[in-house]
Parts: structure tokens; sequence; C-alpha cells
């Protein structure tokens, strides 16, 4: 089991006070990076923006991005004379910041993983309230001044917020609610990793890591990421749990929404095509998984399930047709990227019926084991099943 660092004694975060900016034509929400925002309507959400005071003491102007947190010197050159007055904590602006961010070409492993490394002992100084921030959110969300009263809140994060949800682990776990109570009962970080994370007394953690986040996977295009080798493995408890999936993106281009296709049409993908793994599917299983965990105790989710790897090395274990083995494992049946040819499919299944019911067979184990919800696993009938010919 992982042992964290020792933590400072509980500490309360202040109780915010939470006021509703409406939009008007020169006040509205802006969201750098657009990930199906454009879809929540149809699905009932509404996107609204508030402002807590009370939490960063002497700052009127309060901007939260865990990412890079002086983004905001990005809003203030939009409209330079509007927001002349406002003043920045010394730090990096954005600009520079994003500068940082490791890419690499001719890297060896080491280097890589360095770079990641060198990259977030910039990064967390730059974020030093993000973390009372967070809490203090946690409360709003509990209170009924946002249109809800939550009574479960789940801290979880993709990437870099990912990261940002592992910190919170590691570093600041002993924050507390105004009440004293748990600021969070789960958190769920995604597609980052690092060391394995200790159990927070009273919460329940799944990791939820895909098969693109291993360095061995990153090194040929010289893009680094937070894990170092298999280091984020450890045992599973009462409280936590770890999914590997093999042929998991680091984030779903399989359904783009508008916004993503007109913002990935500037890219020369040289040959390459966007990913078709369904991220959004496991997310679904997980975040289900969880739901009722952090309700009962007693309906645990499925144990934990890693890639194959070599030794204890990040090199992933692969079949004759260079997919992953092992790890959480939606049906696919090219497995990988690479379309199989309908010589190889016959050779591989025989005929299309026989196909089909062993498809179908892969399809009903993913469901037992806890990766796949059932609605889901009729969509990816319809289309990676009764779509196939040979």
């Amino acid at each position: 089991m992982a042992v964290g660092k020792t933590q400072p004694a509980e500490e309360r975060v202040p109780e915010p006070q939470i006021t509703h900016l409406p939009d008007g034509e020169t006040s509205q929400p802006v969201v750098l990076e657009p990930y199906h925002v454009d879809l929540l309507p149809e699905y009932g959400y509404v996107s609204r923006e508030y402002l807590m005071s009370g939490v960063a003491a002497g700052h009127a102007w309060l901007e939260v991005d865990s990412q890079s947190p002086s983004a905001i010197g990005k809003i203030k050159n939009l409209d330079p004379e509007r927001y002349k007055n406002m003043h920045f904590i010394p730090g990096p602006l954005a600009d520079e910041f994003m500068d940082t961010i490791p890419f690499m070409t001719a890297v060896t492993r080491e280097m890589l993983e360095q770079s990641y490394v060198d990259f977030k002992e910039k990064w967390w100084p730059a974020t030093t309230q993000s973390p009372e921030i967070i809490t203090a959110a946690s409360y709003a969300l509990r209170s009924g001044e946002l249109g809800i009263a939550a009574t479960r809140v789940i801290l979880t994060g993709l990437s870099q917020t990912g990261g940002v949800t592992r910190r919170f682990i590691t570093h600041s776990s002993h924050l507390r609610l105004p009440d004293g109570g748990l600021p969070f009962e789960a958190f769920i970080p995604c597609q980052s990793g690092g060391a394995a994370l200790p159990d927070v007394p009273g919460a329940k953690i799944i990791e939820l890591l895909g098969e693109s986040e291993f360095q061995s996977v990153r090194l040929p295009c010289g893009v680094s990421g937070q894990i170092l080798g298999v280091s984020h493995r450890r045992a599973d408890s009462n409280s936590f749990r770890l999914y590997e999936i093999a042929g998991m993106a680091h984030r779903e281009s399989r359904y783009p929404s508008d916004i993503d296709v007109k913002r990935w049409s500037v890219a020369d993908l040289n040959g390459a095509k966007w990913s078709t793994f369904p991220n959004s599917f496991i997310y679904h299983a997980v975040f289900d998984a969880m739901e009722r965990w952090t309700s009962n105790d007693a309906i645990a989710p499925p144990c934990s399930s890693v890639i194959q790897t070599i030794g204890l090395s990040d090199e992933i274990v692969r079949d004759e047709h260079g997919n992953a083995v092992g790890g959480g494992r939606p049906n696919w049946y090219c497995g990988s990227e690479w379309d199989f040819a309908p010589e190889l499919l016959q050779k591989l299944y025989g005929t299309v019926a026989n196909y089909r019911r062993l498809a179908g067979l892969a399809i009903s184990k993913q469901i037992r084991a806890g990766f796949l919800l059932r609605e889901d696993a009729e969509l990816l009938r319809r289309e990676t099943i009764e779509s196939v010919v040979f």
C-alpha cells in the first residue's frame, strides 16, 4: 500500500460568499478548452458562473486555472483599458508558462520523464491557493446557493487537472469544509499518473489511466506525461482501485462536437488519424461505479486491472497484432486503430456470424467486469459489430 506524506493538522477553509454573475454583452464565461461544452444544453445542463469571495484574503479579483493559473493575463490583454487596474501575484504568465510544457524530439526516456518533473516544479508554486479554492467550491455545491444542494461531491480531472486531483490527495487532504466535514467523498484522477497514491481516510479513489499515458507509448512522438514508469501501481484497499485501459487515447475524439471539429481542422495529421476509442464509455462505467460505491460501501467496484508490462518497466506486452495485453478491454474488432483487412478477419474468425458471436461474448464479458454500461454496450454492438462485413 502507498504511504502518503505526513499531512498538517486539519484546517477548515472560511465560508465563502457566493454571488451569481449573470451573462451580459460584456460579461460571459470564457472557456479556453471547450471540450463538448456546446453539447450541454441537449442533456439538460445549464452553465452558470459564480464569484466566490472570502477565500483569498485581500484579493478582489479571483481567477482559478490550475493548468496555467496566470491565464488571467490573457484576459487582461483582451481589453487592457478595462483591466488596467488588475494586478497579479508575481509568477509566469500563461504565454511564458505554456512554453515550458514538455515537447522534445530525439529524446531519451529519462529526459522525457525528467522534463515533466521539471515542468511540475514550476506548475505547483503557481497554484498556491488552488486547494483552498477547490475546497470552498465543494462547500458552494453543498450550500444550495448554486441552484443545487449536493450531498456528495467528487473531485475529478483529466490530464493536468488529473494531476491537480492527485496533488490534492497527497498534499491537501487535511483541508476541511467550514463545518469540519471532508471536502470530497471521492477522487477520480484520470490520464495523469505519478507515484502511487495513498488512501484518504473517509474517501474513495479510482485512478484511471489509458494506454496512451505510458511513457513507452509517448516516447516516439516526444510528448511527455506524468506517469513515472509503473510507480503509480499499488495494491487494492477498501477505498482504492486502479484501472489501466488498453487502447485508450489521452482524450476522446470518437464523438467530436462541432467546436471540436473546428478546432482540429487546422491540424496536419501527416497520414495519421484521430483516435476512435470510446473514452466516454469508460468514464461512464467508472463514474457509475463510484456513484454506487460512495452510496454503499458494500457495492465495491471491480478489482484493479492493469495492462501487462515487461517486468517492472512500462514496456507494454503486445499480441501478434500490436494490441496491448491485459487491462480494461471494451470490445474493438480491430483492437488497435488499424483496420484489419477482410482476408485477416476471415482467417481469424472464419465467418461474419462467428465474428459477431465472439464479439458479442467479449462485450458481455466487459459488462460483467464492470467496464461497460449496457447502454454503451448496445451502441458499441451497432457501431463495431453489426457494421463489420468481410
